[in-house]
């Protein structure tokens, strides 16, 4: 599917070049112009198609910087004291500016600490409208995967109940808790698809960014089995 669509797109290319079709420069242009239409009408198709729908919902798995894109709540990992932690975790806090971790401060003053499992939210600072700080698992305790699960499951339901249409995650509890791409995967998208079925109102598009493609490739297939 995608090596079809990069194909497409080098086709796309040559016709804006004017490499394409005859010497006559109105005979050219009418039928680049035409070509074009029919090729981005089977890209967008493609593009349909290669989109996982869970009860009108997209569930989409990326590679990318998550401290580098837009959506209405964006998840991201954190200790129980919601203290900045780990690269992705400090990177989103820069980015948002210092107005979220006082949030954070406050909500511990409150509270003490969040437990693992749990999420909550604050605003997004300058970086975007929401951020939820998801609680996940470390390497050793019990019920890793439900509690990777419930934590995916809680920042879902916190993103819904607050009217918003996108969220994205990481991959929660791999960048400092040791765990494998797999377990990740295999516990975050069961939840996110019983989500979806069971609760959903208001979420259009549940995404997952990761680093590399190799991690993209191994939560495709767990989102495959998964749905198919």
């Amino acid at each position: 599917m995608n090596t079809l669509k990069k194909q497409l797109k080098k086709l796309l290319k040559l016709i804006n070049q004017n490499n394409f079709v005859s010497n006559n420069s109105f005979l050219k242009k009418s039928a680049s112009l035409s070509i074009k239409k029919n090729i981005n009408i089977i890209v967008k198709v493609i593009i349909l198609m290669d989109q996982n729908m869970v009860n009108n919902s997209v569930i989409e798995i990326f590679v990318g910087d998550l401290s580098n894109i837009e959506y209405d709540a964006v998840v991201i990992p954190t200790n129980s004291r919601l203290l900045p932690s780990g690269d992705l975790r400090c990177k989103v806090l820069r980015k948002a500016g210092t107005q979220v971790q006082v949030e954070c401060n406050r909500i511990i003053n409150k509270i003490s600490q969040i437990a693992v499992g749990d999420s909550i939210m604050t605003s997004g600072g300058n970086y975007t409208q929401y951020i939820i700080h998801a609680n996940g698992p470390r390497l050793g305790q019990v019920k890793e995967g439900k509690n990777i699960m419930q934590a995916t499951w809680n920042s879902l339901k916190l993103a819904d109940e607050k009217g918003l249409n996108s969220i994205v995650f990481p991959p929660i509890s791999k960048e400092m808790r040791g765990f494998t791409t797999n377990f990740c995967a295999k516990a975050m998208l069961i939840a996110i698809i019983k989500y979806l079925n069971e609760i959903n109102k208001n979420l259009k598009n549940v995404s997952i960014c990761v680093e590399t493609q190799p991690e993209s490739e191994v939560f495709e297939k767990n989102l495959n089995e998964l749905t198919s």
